[in-house]
């Protein structure tokens, strides 16, 4: 399921550097999906957004949520660019 992507691209947010790296380098929203098919972790943005409000409910600390705050508002800076 893509929406899953959502959720795993989180939880390798902070420690697939490369990753990063390559959806940073991306020049538009087709060179973001291209970095992210190449990643296995293809979703659109309407599954993003329908996947973050169950991301968020799962915080259980508040340097979970501001670890989900920080992923939210880096991936709404990348699709915005």
């Amino acid at each position: 399921m893509t929406m899953d992507n959502v959720r795993r691209l989180y939880e390798r947010f902070e420690t697939d550097k490369e990753l990063r790296k390559n959806l940073y380098m991306a020049e538009g929203s087709e060179a973001r999906e291209a970095a992210l098919r190449e990643a296995d972790l293809y979703f659109t943005d309407e599954e993003f957004d329908a996947m973050i409000d169950t991301l968020h409910v799962k915080c259980q600390t508040v340097e979970e949520a501001e670890r989900f705050f920080e992923f939210r508002n880096w991936w709404d800076f990348l699709r915005r660019s």
